[in-house]
């Protein structure tokens, strides 16, 4: 009896290690390399994606990073312009003038620059868009017997950029409007304002042949060679300025200028 429980032990010890040695079906073998390959695509997909989301917000960040560069620039400028007004300089300290085919506005300041050890001078800064990109120039203000500057701000447009270095600021910019706050008139376009100094500063030009007189504020007539005195021009305040990206996006920005 004690043989026979023996025996049937031994062989649900051998059935059992027959079931351990057991390998995989063919079907198990399928299921299993198909989940495997599942899973790498869906690795794969997500990783791509990791890596599309990382260069499209390092994109976006340097581009973010470039315009408050950019912005923060212009700021500076104009508020270092607004104390030049102080110095009764025949230009204004802000000022817009038109040039070339395509009429491209630039801005023009005359700012304080200040060094270390150095005293404090003026200087010329212009913004422009030139092709797809922003630029700013700048040089030290030449004064002459004439006017302060080789050309003054809005006389000759196309000369406006002469004697500046110019520096790339801000690319893939597809466009730039500007206008500027004048108290009384609220916001102008800087092509008006552009023709208003444009047009102040031809009144203020001595006649051909400097003989004429010029009729006073009273109504008579100054005395000949007197310079006629020149009409106001419209001091500009706040600043607006609307840059169009090339992918479409629109940035708008105002500045004030007064401290």
């Amino acid at each position: 009896m004690s043989g026979s429980f023996a025996d049937r032990d031994a062989r649900r010890v051998r059935a059992g290690r027959r079931r351990g040695l057991r390998g995989f079906t063919l079907i198990e073998l399928l299921i299993a390399a198909t989940l495997l390959a599942v899973l790498a695509l869906l690795s794969w997909r997500g990783l791509d994606t990791v890596l599309t989301s990382r260069d499209r917000i390092a994109k976006a960040s340097d581009e973010l990073r470039f315009l408050t560069i950019a912005f923060a620039q212009l700021d500076e400028d104009l508020r270092k312009s607004w104390p030049v007004r102080l110095l009764k300089l025949p230009v204004p300290s802000i000022a817009f003038s038109v040039s070339g085919e395509q009429a491209t506005t630039t801005l023009e300041l005359l700012r304080e620059s200040t060094g270390a050890l150095e005293p404090t001078k003026i200087q010329r800064v212009a913004w422009r868009l030139r092709g797809d990109v922003l630029e700013r120039g700048f040089g030290p203000l030449v004064v002459s017997s004439a006017s302060p500057s080789a050309k003054p701000a809005g006389g000759d447009a196309d000369a406006a950029g002469g004697g500046l270095v110019w520096q790339p600021v801000l690319g893939g910019v597809s466009g730039l409007k500007m206008q500027g706050w004048v108290q009384g008139q609220g916001w102008v376009v800087a092509e008006a304002l552009a023709g208003q100094l444009k047009a102040a500063a031809a009144a203020a030009a001595p006649p051909a042949g400097g003989q004429s007189g010029a009729p006073s504020a009273s109504g008579g007539t100054a005395p000949p060679g007197a310079a006629p005195p020149p009409p106001p021009v419209a001091m500009v305040t706040g600043l607006q300025v609307v840059v169009v990206r090339s992918d479409g996006k629109v940035l708008e920005r105002i500045f004030p200028v007064k401290d």
